[in-house]
This record gives structure tokens, C-alpha cells and sequence, in this order.
């Protein structure tokens, strides 16, 4: 078995691994899907804006991107300090309107959904919150930077988010941002840190702000 093959094994593996976990507690990426087929992990870091309750989650997303077009399907564990854990899920679709394989700067549009499953603490309090969910449509760009060994694409994506089946302040609708710097070896091995202007798991209300770090193969 080739060392490539041994990689793509072991991102695999460890991705099912955690396959009882993602979305809400990790940024929302956008822009950065190429050709192919990835795999990755991403452990997040939140941090509730009035309350001061803190989060972690840990991810596994899988992107697949054929021409212009784009998809991302990923589910993730997180642990709110105010909240206790919970699973959620994701997907979103990407479509490229600008750029290619010999244009480094990439603008795309998103569309996406995310929905939260088990979150005991929460339910008990409040059955109608069960399903809470959240929806967005928003645009990215992605700026390729090719170096000797690596390549270096920094990436930022604003969005509308729309808070379902969850109290909220205001209007339903909010806007976010997420950004971030991934890099990508030659021998298909990446690297990627994100941030995240409001983060999924609080109720509407309050809103976190997080990071992430993350590993991903690309085959």
C-alpha cells in the first residue's frame, strides 16, 4: 500500500470515527472546495459573546468539487459549557462564478443548512427546541497563493443566516462572517485554520465567536 493510500485510509478512518459529530460549533467554510475529492477533521474552539459559556467540537466534513460546482456534508460532537453536548449535521453547495484551475482568486456562492439532533440538556428544558436549525446563503473568495512546497489560500466568505425553531433577539435573520488561511502539500496533506463571527450552538440570542484547526487529504 502506497503512503498516499496509507493517508487517505487513516482520514477515513478517524472521520467515521467521529461520525457522531459536526457543524454547529465549527466556522463555516466557503470558497476553498477543489477538484475532487477531501476528507477532513477540525476540532473548534467558542467562546458566547454575553454569557461568556464557552464550547468545543470536533468534526469530520467530506467535499467533493466537479467544474464549478461543489458540495460539503459533515456532522460534528460539540460540548457548550451552558448547553452539554450535542450532535449536529451539515451540508452545503457551492457554485463557482469566477476562477478555475489557472485563476487564482475564486468567487462562489453557498447555500447551506445545519441541524442539531441530541442535546439532552436542552430538551428537557424546552422540548420545541429539539430540531432547532439554521439556514444561510452567502458568497466566498479564495485567493491561491502558490509557493515552493505548499500552496497558501487565504479565504473569506460574509453570509445571511436564518435561525429556525429557536428563540432569537430581533430578526431571524443574521449576518456572519467566517475566514481563514488553508494550506495545501504537495503530497496532498492540508492544513487549515478558520475563524467565525457566530457560531451555531447558541440559542439565537447570544452568539459565540470561534476558531478552528483541522487536518484534510485530498485525493
Amino acid at each position: 500500500m502506497t503512503r498516499r493510500s496509507v493517508v487517505g485510509v487513516a482520514l477515513v478512518a478517524l472521520a467515521a470515527t467521529e461520525a457522531r459529530a459536526q457543524a454547529t460549533g465549527l466556522p463555516i467554510r466557503s470558497g476553498t472546495i477543489p477538484t475532487g475529492i477531501t476528507v477532513g477533521m477540525d476540532i473548534g474552539f467558542g467562546r458566547a459573546k454575553d454569557t461568556n459559556a464557552g464550547s468545543t467540537a470536533i468534526g469530520a466534513v467530506a467535499t467533493a468539487g466537479l467544474g464549478p460546482f461543489g458540495g460539503r456534508l459533515g456532522i460534528a460532537r460539540s460540548d457548550v459549557e451552558s448547553g452539554g453536548v450535542g450532535t449536529a449535521v451539515f451540508a452545503a453547495a457551492d457554485l463557482t462564478v469566477f476562477g478555475g484551475p489557472l485563476v487564482p482568486l475564486k468567487l462562489v456562492w453557498q447555500a447551506g443548512y445545519a441541524r442539531w439532533f441530541d442535546r439532552p440538556a436542552v430538551i428537557a428544558s424546552d422540548p420545541t427546541r429539539s430540531n432547532a436549525w439554521r439556514g444561510w446563503v452567502g458568497a466566498g473568495a479564495s485567493l491561491t497563493i502558490p509557493a515552493a512546497v505548499l500552496s497558501i489560500k487565504p479565504w473569506l466568505a460574509p453570509r445571511l443566516e436564518y435561525f429556525g425553531k429557536q428563540p432569537v433577539q430581533g430578526v431571524r435573520v443574521k449576518p456572519g462572517l467566517s475566514g481563514g488561511v488553508d494550506l495545501g502539500l504537495l503530497n496532498g496533506l492540508g492544513l487549515r485554520a478558520s475563524y467565525d463571527s457566530r457560531l451555531g450552538w447558541t440559542d439565537g440570542r447570544d452568539h459565540a465567536t470561534g476558531v478552528s484547526f483541522g487536518l484534510s487529504y485530498h485525493f
